[in-house]
């Protein structure tokens, strides 16, 4: 089993025979034949040792230490456990892969993130003092220490940010540990320190580790006990510095004594691989069943945390992240209360007459176009933390249900009290129906309206590629929604081919909600000429007739709102599903 494997130290992985093709899409022409990115390339990953890929760019380590991560799986080849076949499920439940790029939630410190991430990863019965521990005794290992209640967001180094990512890997205690290009962007001491750390690693944990750099200096190569070198998707070497060199002179290259054998080796790699595709392949191994072939290798992942405890965590963590954005809370509160107050003095005492009739559709209308505009605030924050909640849920840290389900918590009593801020600084102001039903109903349709514009832009948030396009489709989504909501033009002028928009936009419900929610109250209620002729021009009823609406309507419109609600948060639950399938860390 996995937790067999996990205390077992002489683990030996034997990679025999990878090879990788890939297909290039058909253009107009027939499609062109797949090229091969990795050929017949076989090697022994060892315990307690640094196995480092070495290669120029265009070689193919990233894509080995993908199909070596069990990110996408190869086109041939077989990989071993102690000389028995394992199957690429079980490989990432006892692997862990550091990508090359540090991605962080800034609003966290070091132990904070250490501590969520342990509490995702360790059963559900561990207790806070043993996590507590646990995350103490890896910062310490990792010299982290001192930097436990910093930011993430704060001026770390390079070097840190990276011990943090590998620290971060280490806390499920993995037997194999791939790092992808860990030295990149880092100065020849911070990547000779990291490096030390690696080693350090691997000796007391006898673990295996593997990691691709581009070329090493003799420095960092010190560090490192076995070199994998590749050179146009072919393996040129296997072995220590010392074989590297008894093989250049024995292709007639002896090592000349300013250069080390790598860096000769790299110079050479023309000659070294025309050399090497002289030699037969080394015997592919016989009945050993291969692994799927399909490109992306997505295999069911379990998980440590119980449903519940993941929710727990995820919400803990949630608001800790809303707390900690004081400018959204600051400009959400000022918004709310702000805009609030000055429609309610220039709408002030509407009274009951024909004009005011006028003035409350007007109200109602700018109410629902501030009320969802402004929800585009949380769109960078959103977009932001994806590729952040892409990699944990695909690598099985926690269920992406158990995301939507927590964040859902967090935003429904926040959104709830910016909702109050907003109607307690309107409703009285501007002279809408005086009970206290009117009222909190009026409350409710806000906060849904709110809730629904948070799962719009949350589903946005899913689909863009970046903030700059979510924001532009937010925004021309939100102006079709407003153009058929029937404020411009009744439905009943509208275009029969157009009428399907008109029922799916937000708009029309909340707003019909509102018209009936206020003109309900006062269905029996005349409003006079403006000149003060008591004459009753028309009542509440008869307003809520010409838009077509009945009593008790509101209710109806609530719950379609709240229903886009749910359907707004299921699609961006099942575009993060599809993205997580795809198996990319």
């Amino acid at each position: 089993t996995s937790k067999n494997l996990h205390t077992n130290s002489t683990l030996h992985l034997l990679y025999q025979t990878i090879s990788f093709f890939s297909t290039p899409p058909p253009p107009l022409t027939p499609r062109p034949p797949p090229s091969s990115i990795l050929h017949n390339i076989s090697f022994t990953a060892y315990p307690s040792q640094l196995l480092a890929i070495v290669g120029p760019s265009g070689a193919g380590k990233s894509t080995l230490l993908d199909i070596l991560s069990a990110r996408t799986s190869p086109t041939s080849g077989h990989l071993l456990l102690n000389s028995t076949p394992l199957r690429p499920s079980l490989f990432r439940r006892i692997s862990s892969h550091v990508p090359q790029h540090d991605l962080f939630l800034p609003l966290l410190t070091v132990s904070e993130t250490f501590t969520f991430t342990a509490s995702l990863l360790l059963p559900s019965s561990s207790s806070p003092s043993s996590i507590s521990s646990t995350v103490s005794s890896l910062l310490s290992s990792l010299h982290l220490s001192h930097l436990s209640h910093s930011l993430l967001s704060s001026s770390l180094s390079g070097g840190e940010r990276r011990r943090i990512s590998i620290g971060l890997s280490l806390l499920s205690d993995p037997s194999i540990l791939l790092l992808d290009e860990p030295t990149s962007g880092l100065d020849s001491s911070t990547a000779f320190s990291l490096l030390l750390t690696l080693r350090s690693l691997s000796l007391s944990r006898h673990r295996t580790i593997i990691l691709s750099i581009h070329q090493p200096s003799s420095k960092l190569l010190s560090t490192i006990d076995s070199i994998l070198l590749l050179s146009n998707g072919s393996l040129l070497h296997h072995g220590d510095l010392h074989s590297l060199s008894s093989l250049l002179l024995s292709s007639g290259f002896p090592l000349p004594s300013q250069l080390n054998p790598l860096e000769y080796a790299m110079e050479l790699l023309s000659h070294l691989h025309s050399s090497s595709s002289s030699s037969p392949p080394d015997p592919p191994l016989t009945n050993i069943p291969s692994h799927n072939h399909n490109r992306h290798l997505c295999m069911s992942v379990t998980y440590t945390s119980s449903r519940p405890h993941e929710i727990l965590t995820l919400y803990s963590r949630s608001w800790k992240l809303i707390y900690r954005t004081r400018q959204l809370l600051l400009t959400n509160t000022i918004e709310a209360l702000g805009v609030g107050f000055l429609l309610g003095t220039i709408y002030i005492n509407m009274g009951y007459t024909k004009q005011g009739i006028d003035k409350r559709l007007g109200l109602f209308a700018f109410t629902l176009t501030f009320l969802l505009s402004s929800t585009t605030e949380t769109l960078p924050i959103f977009v932001g933390e994806r590729p952040i909640l892409l990699r944990e849920a695909s690598s099985g840290l926690y269920r992406l249900s158990s995301h939507l389900f927590a964040t859902t918590m967090v935003f429904i009593p926040y959104l709830l009290c910016i909702s109050l801020l907003y109607s307690a600084s309107v409703y009285f102001l501007v002279g809408l129906c005086f009970t206290w039903e009117a009222f909190s109903c009026f409350v409710l349709i806000v906060w849904v309206v709110v809730l629904t514009a948070n799962s719009f832009v949350l589903f946005v948030s899913s689909l863009a590629p970046d903030y700059i396009a979510g924001t532009s489709l937010v925004m021309v989504s939100l102006a079709g929604f407003f153009l058929f909501s029937g404020y411009f033009i009744s439905m009943g002028s509208m275009p029969s081919y157009w009428l399907f928009a008109h029922y799916l936009s937000p708009y029309k419900y909340a707003l019909d909600a509102l018209l009936e929610n206020e003109y309900g109250c006062a269905a029996a209620r005349c409003f006079e000429r403006e000149d003060g002729v008591s004459t009753c021009m028309v009542t509440g009823a008869d307003v809520l007739a010409r838009r077509g609406l009945k009593e008790g309507q509101r209710w109806v419109c609530i719950e379609v709102l709240f229903g886009f609600f749910f359907v707004y948060r299921l699609l961006y639950w099942l575009v993060l599903s599809r993205r997580a399938s795809m198996c990319k860390k």
